[in-house]
This record gives C-alpha cells, structure tokens and sequence, in this order.
C-alpha cells in the first residue's frame, strides 16, 4: 500500500482541527457529526468520566498528508462472571456504556477516490490491537461496507451482529419550498405552514434568532421545555457542558449555530436548535410549549419556519431531521424527505465471544434476557 497509517495522541487530536477539516472535505462523511469540533468536544467531555483510551488513527498519502482517519476508543470491561473484555467503539458512542449525547452517521472517514485503500489499512491496523468486539452505533446504511468482513486482513474476518436499526429524514432543499409544501398531505401542510395564519391573526407570531436579553439562555429555554413535557431535561450537565463547547469551537471548521424563537406576541414559545455546516442543516433539538394551543402543534410550525429558511440559503443542499420519533409517532416521515437509515451493530473478532452470542441468538426470549443478565455483555 502507498498509504501509511499511525496511531495519533491526544495532544494531536486537540490540535488538529485545521488538519481535520480538510482532510474531512476530501471524504464523503458527515461534516457535522465526524467533524472535529464534535468529536473532540465528545472526547473532552466524557473520555476521562468513562475511563476511555484514544485509539485515533490516522491515514497519510505519499506526501505525508492526512487523507483519512480512524476516531476509535477502547475500554475494558468485567462481566459478572469475571470474563474481561476489550470493547472498541467510534468516538462519538457509548453504547450500553453510558448516556451520552447521541451521534448519527458515525463511521470512518476515508478519502474520495481511495476509500477502498484507505479503509483496508485502517482496519488492518485496527486488527493488531488488542480487542475481542467492536461497537458500531448509528452507522448510515451505506457506511456499514466500512466494516464488512472482506475488509479484514484475516482468512475468516470477524463476525457481525445486528443490534438495532433507526430511521431518519432528510428534506432535499435545493428546490422549491412553495413545491415542498405542495407535496406534503393536507394535515402536515396544515401544521407545518398553515397555521401561521391562525396565530397571526391572534396577535404577532415571530420567528427569528433566539435572543438571550429577551429570552434568556437558550438552553434553559429548551431544558425548561422539555422538564415541563416529559418531566426531565434533555441535557444533563455534560451534555451542557459538551453543547457549549461544540458551539464554541464550531466556527473554526465553517459551521454556524441557528438558535432560533418562535414568539407569540413576545412570549417564547418555541426553540429550535440547529446547526449549518457544509450544504446541510441539521435539526438537532427542539422544545415547546406543549398545551400553548391545542389547534397548533408549534413543533411542526417552527420546524416549517426552519425548513424555509433552509430553502432560502444557497448553502444548504438538505434539511436533516435525523433519526429519532415523536412523543406518539415518527411524525418525521410526513415531511417528504429522503429516509436515511442508521444500524447499530457489533464486529466480534473473539472467536469465545463469537460462540456466547451465538447461544444467546439461538435461546428463547426469557433465555436471552437471563443471559444478558448472567454474562453481562
């Protein structure tokens, strides 16, 4: 191979995000999610709380240039039984580990062109390394080649296993929003565009930048929300903690926040978090007032507010709604968009570990779940 791989340290993935950036527009990854100031900011936050080895690999050309990268971590652990294990995860991941912020469209980053080298000396290295399974969570559909066993430089490659799968939406936004709504069924029309008339006529309905003077802080806002209609907040502390920071750093690698209100005649009754970077915005968190009207979902109304504005921008190419369902149903899929599909999976290379899950996939549901009690894994 004329590409080289070597593992990185922490001191080089806290400064690299110049490095980072560019070698991420030479790839078709995400630009939000395997972007450095998501990545590290998730590394910043819960890698010493967790206990987390880096395991950050990165893939150079003839020139030396990083062209590639593997974010992987590893941490052991003990089953009930005493049986220790060596779990690899993507950054960004904690699967049955431990809450952290959810991250979509994880895998590896690869250069156009020579993703299949690139891919093969990654996990070639990766295969060197002490480990017994591979967690895989939110891997997009098409991403989950990168872990095929055919790229595995071993006679028999390590065996995967389907764990869960999810569904999101992405709305195409390089035509029309006027043909966008057409498309949509009477009802979401309705929620989405329509009853911006019938609050209007109710007094001023703004939608615009959330503003702190008027607002308060915009995370108080969305966690206020969010105690009030499920009864908790939707971000702990580190999750705070890990918001701040990935806004913070978003600038250095092109992105930008759009925190944006719905008022209604200057009452707060909405937020929106989303977030611009490179041709997409991402929706990544929303908040309202639940009972505020019951004619009027103001979720679905802010979100055609945003939709709109991603139309507007010549820079954005899609509006993602990523994955995830409603308080009652996956009202997501009523908005005409592309669905992406994200899996989460494991890559067993103990061939012990292999032979458990193989008992336990072949055992009775009250088996199944006695064993994962047992074993622990």
């Amino acid at each position: 191979m004329s590409l080289h791989v070597k593992r990185l340290s922490e001191a080089d993935f806290k400064n690299m995000a110049e490095e980072w950036r560019s070698c991420l527009e030479m790839s078709h990854a995400n630009p939000l999610f395997l972007g450095w100031p998501w990545l590290f900011s998730w590394w910043e936050v819960w890698s010493q709380i967790l206990g987390l080895e880096l395991l950050l690999i990165g893939v150079y050309d003839e020139g030396d240039t990083l062209v590639g990268l593997g974010p992987f971590y590893r941490r052991a652990m003990v089953t009930s039984l005493g049986l220790r294990v060596y779990r690899l995860y993507l950054i960004g991941s904690a699967w049955r580990l431990a809450p952290t912020v959810r991250t979509e469209y994880c895998g590896l980053i690869l250069p156009r062109g020579r993703s299949m080298e690139a891919n093969k000396a990654v996990l070639q290295l990766v295969n060197e390394l002490q480990w017994g399974e591979m967690i895989c969570s939110d891997v997009s559909g098409p991403e989950t080649a990168q872990f095929a066993p055919d790229h595995w430089s071993r006679a028999h490659g390590p065996r995967l296993i389907q764990r869960t799968n999810d569904l999101g939406i992405r709305i195409a936004a390089g035509g029309s929003f006027n043909e966008w709504l057409k498309s949509l069924g009477k009802n979401t029309r309705l929620k989405v565009y329509n009853r911006r008339t019938y609050l209007s006529e109710r007094g001023e309905l703004e939608f615009g930048p959330h503003r702190y003077d008027m607002d308060g802080d915009f995370f108080d806002c969305l966690n206020g929300f969010h105690q009030t209609r499920w009864g908790k907040p939707v971000f702990d502390v580190d999750a705070l903690r890990f918001h701040r920071l990935f806004l913070s750093r978003l600038p250095l690698c092109g992105g930008k926040s759009e925190l944006t209100a719905l008022r209604c005649n200057g009452q707060c009754v909405s937020v929106l978090y989303d977030v611009v970077f490179d041709g997409w915005r991402m929706n990544l968190q929303a908040g309202f007032i639940e009972d505020f009207d019951n004619r009027v979902s103001l979720g679905s109304l802010h979100l055609g507010f945003a939709i709109e504005a991603a139309f507007s921008d010549a820079a954005v190419n899609f509006y993602d709604l990523l994955a995830g369902t409603g308080k009652t149903h996956f009202y997501k899929s009523h908005f005409k968009g592309e669905p992406v599909e994200f899996f989460t999976f494991q890559v067993v290379k103990s061939p012990f570990l292999a032979f458990l899950y193989q008992i336990q996939s072949v055992s009775p549901g009250p088996v199944q779940r006695l064993f994962n009690r047992r074993i622990g894994l």
